[in-house]
């Protein structure tokens, strides 16, 4: 287990990849070269405001887990930073052997190392939901959202 950096940019990009079309199933259409704008991201981001600790097993990346940091202006309860999980996937035979709890371990350490006042992320998987709750999150109906386009 490590973050990942530079030289791991390509193959965390055909990992996120892997990781749509796993997630969005028969939905799944790359409308803008996915693979192509992750690469173009990640250098600009990666551990920048993006940190994504990585497991691999004979090189090959195998479970991903990102925290995106988020700075925005502080208000009177909190320090104005805040991370967002994201990029979460583990391959489909590596499941079920604990792996994406020793990874979310290391990324809440990091965290609170980060002095993050709050954590978010989205699922619906119930098995992630599951996950989570272990860890303390909770749902929060606060949030809304506007989508664009």
């Amino acid at each position: 287990m490590r973050f990942a950096d530079k030289k791991d940019i390509l193959q965390l990009s055909k990992v996120r990849v892997e990781q749509q079309k796993d997630d969005w199933q028969n939905k799944y259409k790359d409308k803008n070269n996915l693979l192509e704008r992750t690469e173009q991201y990640l250098k600009l981001h990666l551990n920048k405001d993006l940190y994504i600790i990585i497991e691999e097993v004979d090189n090959m990346i195998i479970a991903t887990c990102g925290l995106q940091v988020i700075n925005y202006l502080p208000q009177c309860n909190d320090n104005g930073k805040e991370g967002f999980i994201c990029n979460v996937f583990t391959k489909r035979e590596q499941r079920n052997k604990g792996i994406q709890t020793m990874l979310l371990k290391e990324i809440l350490k990091f965290s609170k190392e980060q002095n993050l006042c709050e954590i978010k992320l989205l699922t619906d998987s119930k098995e992630a939901i599951s996950l989570y709750k272990k860890f303390g999150f909770e749902f929060d109906d606060y949030a809304m959202k506007l989508i664009l386009n």
